[in-house]
C-alpha cells in the first residue's frame, strides 16, 4: 500500500474540493469482499487494487494508495485479542502510524484500541455469525454437504450451516447501506437487518401514550437480544416510525421474501429451523444457537441452530412476526365510514368497518409450528394493533 503526503500548506478545506480526488475513490462496485465466500473454510477478506482514501492527521493530509489486490486475515489484525466472536460486528480501519499504513480490525465502532479519530479512519467492516451454505452458481440455492441444491446427501441442506465472516455482511466505503447500522446484510439491491429488531434504547411515546407519536428510542440489529414487539407498546405505525427516524425502513412483503428464501419451514415439536414449537410460550433471543438465558452463542445448547435463511437473516422463521410496510384493505363490510382507529389528534380513516385497513407481517409467532416458514404472511391485523407476538426486521437502500 502506497502512501502519498500532500505539500504543506494544502489545508482541509482545499483539498475537499479537489474533484480529481474526492474523498475516496474506488475501481468497480466496490473494494472490500470475502475472499472465496463458498469455500466456507476460509475467514479472509480482499482488499481490490484501485483503492484510494484520504486521511487527515489534524496537520496534512495524506493519501493512501492500494497497488495490488490484498488479503487480510482479520483475526490477525485485530487490535485486542486473536479471536472473532460470535454475533459480533468488527469494523476496518486504515491506521497511520509513523510513515506507515496500517490495517486494524477492531470492535470499536469510533476508532482502534491505540488510535485516535485523527489517525485512524474507518473503511469498512463486516458481521461475524451464522451462514447457510449455498450454490455458488450466483442463485444462493441451499444445499446439502455433498453440493446437491435442496439435497439430503449427508448433512441435509436444512442443516448445512457454518459459522464465520457472513460474506453479503462485508461493506466499504462504497458498497454499504445509505445510513450505516451495524447487523445488516445485501440482499439483492438493498440491505436487511440479520436479525430481528430490538430496542438499543427504550421507546417511550409522547405523552406516555402508547400509539401516539415517538418521543425517543432507537432499534438495532443485534445477536442475542430480546425482538422489540407490542410487549414494548410498538404497533406497525410505531415501528416505521421507529426507523425511518433512523434513516431505516420496514421491508416491503416481496423484499422480505427475498431475505427469508432457504430458510427451512418450521416444526411443531422442535426449534431447529426457528423458535416454533408449539408449546413455546413467549418470544426468545435473537439469532442462531443461542442461550435462551443469556444470549450468548451456545453452540452445545443453544437454540435455533439452523433459523438462518439462503441470505443468512436469521428467524425469518418463528420467534415474533415481522411487520412489513405493505398495506391491504379487509372488506368484511361495505359499511364505508370514517373510523375513528389512528391514536388520538391523528385524524381517521376511511373503511369499510374499524378494522379494515391491515399491514401485512410475516414469519409467525413463538408457536407457529409448521405455520412458519420463508413465505408466511398474514393479512388480517391493522397497523394500530399492539401485538405481543409481532415486531419488525429493518431495511436500507444501498447508498
Amino acid at each position: 500500500m502506497a502512501l502519498k503526503q500532500w505539500k504543506d500548506g494544502v489545508d482541509a478545506a482545499s483539498v475537499a474540493v479537489f474533484g480529481e480526488l474526492g474523498n475516496f475513490k474506488v475501481v468497480g462496485k466496490s473494494f472490500l469482499s470475502k475472499k472465496n465466500p463458498f469455500a466456507y473454510d476460509e475467514n479472509i477478506i480482499t482488499m481490490a487494487d484501485g483503492f484510494c482514501v484520504d486521511l487527515y492527521n489534524g496537520e496534512k493530509w495524506n493519501q493512501f494508495t492500494n497497488r495490488n489486490d490484498m488479503t487480510l486475515n482479520p483475526a490477525e489484525l485485530l487490535d485486542t485479542g486473536d479471536t472473532l466472536q460470535m454475533g459480533k460486528d468488527y469494523y476496518i480501519y486504515l491506521v497511520f502510524s509513523g510513515a506507515t499504513p496500517e490495517i486494524v480490525v477492531s470492535l470499536n465502532a469510533t476508532f482502534p484500541d491505540g488510535a485516535t479519530a485523527l489517525t485512524s479512519r474507518k473503511i469498512g467492516g463486516f458481521h461475524y455469525g451464522t451462514i447457510r451454505k449455498v450454490s455458488d452458481d450466483g442463485l444462493y440455492i441451499p444445499i446439502d454437504s455433498a453440493g446437491n441444491k435442496f439435497g439430503s446427501s449427508g448433512t441435509k441442506w436444512e442443516d448445512n450451516v457454518t459459522t464465520g465472516i457472513i460474506p453479503n455482511s462485508v461493506w466499504d466505503l462504497k458498497n454499504r447501506p445509505k445510513n450505516f447500522a451495524p447487523g445488516f446484510v445485501k440482499v439483492g439491491n438493498i440491505w436487511v437487518s440479520i436479525y430481528q429488531a430490538s430496542a438499543k434504547t427504550p421507546v417511550t411515546f409522547m405523552d406516555n401514550t402508547n400509539g401516539l407519536h415517538i418521543a425517543n428510542g432507537e432499534l438495532q440489529s443485534k445477536y442475542g437480544e430480546l425482538p422489540a414487539t407490542g410487549t414494548e407498546g410498538l404497533n406497525q405505525f410505531a415501528f416505521n416510525e421507529l426507523a425511518h427516524k433512523q434513516g431505516l425502513r420496514l421491508p416491503s412483503y416481496a423484499e422480505w421474501l427475498f431475505g427469508a428464501f432457504g430458510n427451512p419451514q418450521g416444526e411443531n415439536g422442535a426449534d431447529n429451523y426457528g423458535w416454533t414449537k408449539t408449546s413455546n410460550t413467549a418470544r426468545t433471543r435473537t439469532g442462531c444457537s443461542v442461550n435462551t438465558i443469556t444470549g450468548s452463542y451456545d453452540v452445545t445448547s443453544g437454540v435455533k441452530p439452523y433459523a438462518v435463511s439462503a441470505y443468512n437473516l436469521c428467524d425469518c422463521t418463528g420467534n415474533i412476526a415481522e411487520w412489513t410496510e405493505d398495506y391491504t384493505i379487509r372488506q368484511d363490510s361495505t359499511n364505508w365510514s370514517w373510523q375513528n382507529v389512528l391514536g388520538a389528534k391523528m385524524g381517521q380513516a376511511y373503511l369499510p368497518f374499524a378494522n379494515g385497513l391491515s399491514a401485512l407481517f410475516c414469519g409467525h409467532g413463538w408457536n407457529g409450528g409448521l405455520r412458519c416458514g420463508a413465505r408466511t404472511v398474514n393479512a388480517d391485523d391493522f397497523p394500530w394493533h399492539v401485538g405481543a407476538y409481532i415486531g419488525a426486521r429493518l431495511a436500507c437502500d444501498a447508498a
